[in-house]
């Protein structure tokens, strides 16, 4: 068997029903675990237009700072959907049953049901048959280290949970630096 390969994916949104909302942003690191460790193989990003449907809402885009105008300037949903499927090819072969990534994020089953439903947006039903399921929730894996202290803490959003457990993160709500920081806390809690 081949060293098993993460693949760290972040999604930033237009609010937070998958089936209303699209994806502005996607950032990812794919890794691959080797000894005691993890190695990058190739780190993403791409600022993706939501599809015309897609329902923005504006408190969704203050988050992430990112305007309606910037948006038009965005890669259009299918060529991102053809680009992040081109990044997966490298790295997973779709028709093998045996060869899939492991997807982790924090709030994993937030970014993987969005990211679901895009490929559904697409006409693209094989999302499955890229990750195994479920999901890794970095989220839990940090509250599992942070329990004696979770009473003290403010809230349990990726920005506190790095500050408490020392992880430099700097661009919340940017995808790329969400993943980053979500890696950094995997690496730190699953030892």
């Amino acid at each position: 068997m081949s060293q098993p390969i993460l693949c760290f994916l972040d999604v930033e949104t237009t609010g937070t029903n998958p089936a209303r909302h699209g994806i502005i942003q996607i950032g990812g690191v794919i890794t691959v675990q080797e000894g005691g460790g993890i190695r990058d193989l190739e780190e993403f990003s791409f600022d993706v237009a939501p599809y015309p449907a897609d329902e923005i809402e504006d408190e969704a885009l203050l988050v992430t700072g990112v305007t309606r105008e910037q948006l038009k300037g965005f890669m259009a949903a299918t060529a991102a959907h053809r680009s992040l499927t081109g990044v997966f090819e490298k790295h997973c072969d779709k028709y093998d049953k045996t060869d899939k990534m492991i997807f982790v994020g924090f709030n994993a089953p937030f970014d993987y049901g969005f990211l679901r439903r895009w490929f559904e947006k697409a006409g693209d039903k094989y999302f499955g048959s890229w990750f195994w399921y479920p999901p890794v929730d970095v989220m839990c894996l940090a509250m599992l280290r942070l329990v004696p202290v979770r009473h003290e803490m403010t809230d349990f959003k990726l920005a506190t949970v790095a500050a408490r457990l020392g992880v430099p993160f700097k661009n919340a709500h940017q995808a790329l630096a969400d993943v980053r920081a979500t890696k950094a806390i995997f690496e730190l809690v699953r030892q």
